[in-house]
């Protein structure tokens, strides 16, 4: 895939901002930056992102638009909860995964809300990466993205490579070296889709990164971890123990 075909790609509908709504009308959607995005499971839809995007905002106040294009008196998804892992052990105490977001929206929402933007939870769509598989993160960010006058988003595309795992067992190391780049922060990266080009699949979550020197880096959580946690709350379950 050309860089073209990638800014299309499918996942790129499952992508929103993290804005919250405000009680000005000149200024009616605010943001410290962040992405987040809509995945399927089990018929359901979801909202995936980092608890860090929240900042100092009220998360009730969380706008999730029906598609990517934002726009004055757009109806928002409610929501019902946000799940987040709480007083880890084992091989997940001191990781990132606390900061795993998962957003339940309400029980009346309706069916058709997100349309066909959701990425499905389900086999050959989802998997983990290996070191050395290709992959690109596609979020909105905030120094390389801007609101366009229609509405729409400037995304923000990364194309990485696995580079294995880090300190923390449950996030991996991507990089990539780029001779020319638009940008000098990935901020607003966070919460964005990790797609595994060499197996065709979604892979993880941007937890967060940095860009010096034409090195881009991104520790992202793998995908297991988010579809264990999206179970859990799609099953009701308060306390987990499982194998990482």
């Amino acid at each position: 895939m050309n860089w073209e075909e990638l800014y299309q790609h499918p996942i790129a509908k499952a992508l929103r901002a993290v804005f919250f709504q405000t009680d000005y009308a000149e200024y009616p959607h605010a943001t410290h930056g962040g992405t987040l995005f809509i995945v399927k499971y089990d018929g359901r839809p979801y909202g995936v992102t980092c608890n860090h995007v929240f900042g100092d905002f009220d998360p009730n106040m969380l706008h999730v638009s029906a598609r990517t294009e934002l726009s004055p008196g757009q109806m928002s998804a409610k929501l019902q909860n946000l799940g987040s892992a709480r007083n880890l052990g084992g091989a997940a105490e001191g990781s990132d995964l606390n900061d795993l977001c998962v957003i339940e929206f309400a029980d009346d929402l309706a069916p058709d809300f997100f349309g066909d933007t959701a990425w499905p939870i389900q086999d050959k769509a989802v998997g983990s990466s290996e070191t050395g598989h290709d992959l690109f993160a596609i979020g909105l960010s905030k120094e390389g993205s801007q609101l366009l006058p229609n509405g729409n988003f400037a995304r923000c595309l990364l194309p990485l490579r696995d580079r294995g795992a880090t300190g923390d067992s449950l996030v991996r190391l991507a990089t990539a070296r780029y001779g020319e780049a638009g940008f000098e922060t990935i901020t607003g990266m966070s919460g964005a889709p990790v797609f595994n080009l060499t197996k065709q699949v979604l892979c993880g979550m941007v937890l967060r990164g940095g860009f010096a020197a034409g090195l881009c880096q991104v520790r992202y959580l793998d995908i297991r971890h988010v579809i264990h946690l999206i179970h859990m709350i799609h099953t009701r379950t308060r306390r987990a123990f499982y194998y990482p």
